[in-house]
């Protein structure tokens, strides 16, 4: 019988979620493992390769503030730079939520919101220049739905260090 892998309640800050933080190294963080060893890695296609990422292995939810139930995470993942520092957070929600986006602005304020090839994307710069962004497709697939952290002035980090889906995610 296989473990139930641990669950770990993170809560979501500036630079990312609980210690998954941006310019931090994954191999440092229970839980994190890399991409080339995770199981679910055929679902995924990674860019610019899978040694340029991590993912996290255990049950993941990210809260808000102190009393929030928390939004439940089906994947998790962090893009590393060339010096194996965090550049990247993906987070995956399990459920397509229409408040997501109010919740996040809770926390960093009032996003910028405009239309994406195919949903919206709404955006938060924070004071320590971290982007976060919240991409929500047109129709509402939870699969696509993804949270995502990055310093503000990494274009390498926007422009290179891309997931994309290869299947249907549930």
């Amino acid at each position: 019988m296989k473990a139930m892998p641990p669950s770990y309640s993170f809560r979501f800050h500036n630079l990312g979620i609980g210690e998954i933080q941006l310019g931090k190294k994954p191999e440092h963080i229970p839980g994190m493992l890399p991409f080339p060893s995770y199981d679910c890695k055929s679902h995924f296609r990674v860019y610019p390769d899978p040694a340029h990422y991590h993912a996290f292995t255990g049950t993941a939810r990210g809260t808000i503030e102190r009393d929030d139930t928390g939004i439940d995470l089906q994947y998790l993942f962090t893009g590393i730079n060339e010096s194996g520092f965090i550049n990247r957070i993906f987070l995956y929600p399990q459920e397509a939520n229409k408040q997501l986006a109010w919740r996040l602005s809770q926390l960093y304020g009032e996003p910028s919101t405009g239309q994406a090839l195919a949903g919206t994307k709404n955006a938060w710069i924070t004071d320590s220049e971290t982007e976060i962004t919240l991409f929500s497709p047109a129709d509402d697939k939870t699969a696509d739905t993804v949270i995502a952290f990055r310093f503000f002035h990494d274009l390498p980090a926007l422009k290179e260090y891309i997931i994309e889906g290869s299947t249907k995610l549930k």
